[in-house]
């Protein structure tokens, strides 16, 4: 097994409430609704992880999406990556996730990914929760360094970050 990404002294949040959503382990049983937040916006979705990414593709399928949030679920229990499924605040609909990840480029300790469907970014949920994501990080997380690649970076930059050799 992989080191953990945190310490074991952190105390990793597993529930943040917000007035207009709530972040909260994404689980297998999360699997349809996340299933139909992915495909309802998956044109919208395949630039979030790199510039080329095919994810997810049209002919995704229900166990496919299964089998990604059992290694969601398996890294977050292990401590070895942090994925979110951002909901409404009664829990009921999927409105996009974030993903807290190691990275070895660069001077960053941490790589987040965030998205959210078309619906809640047509709504002004992705800046809403970027600027949330940011400040959240470095008010509770215990990184000095995050990247948000596609984002603050773009691609051809944070391609070109060295790795770390430690």
């Amino acid at each position: 097994m992989k080191p953990a990404f945190v310490s074991e002294s952190f105390s990793v949040p597993h529930l943040v409430e917000q007035e207009s959503y709530r972040l909260r382990p994404l689980t297998t049983n999360d699997v349809a609704n996340d299933y139909e937040a992915v495909m309802s916006s998956r044109s919208s979705l395949r630039k979030i992880f790199s510039e080329y990414d095919k994810w997810p593709s049209d002919t995704m399928t229900l166990a496919d999406n299964y089998r990604d949030l059992e290694r969601h679920q398996r890294e977050f229990d292990e401590r070895q990556g942090f994925t979110y499924t951002v909901e409404t605040p009664e829990g009921d609909k999927c409105l996009g996730c974030v993903y807290i990840y190691p990275t070895d480029k660069g001077d960053y300790e941490a790589q987040v990914f965030y998205w959210v469907t078309d619906i809640a970014k047509e709504a002004g949920l992705e800046e809403e929760l970027g600027s949330f994501v940011r400040q959240w990080l470095k008010d509770v997380w215990p990184f000095k360094q995050v990247a948000y690649p596609g984002r603050d970076l773009s691609w051809q930059d944070w391609q070109a970050l060295a790795k770390r050799t430690e």
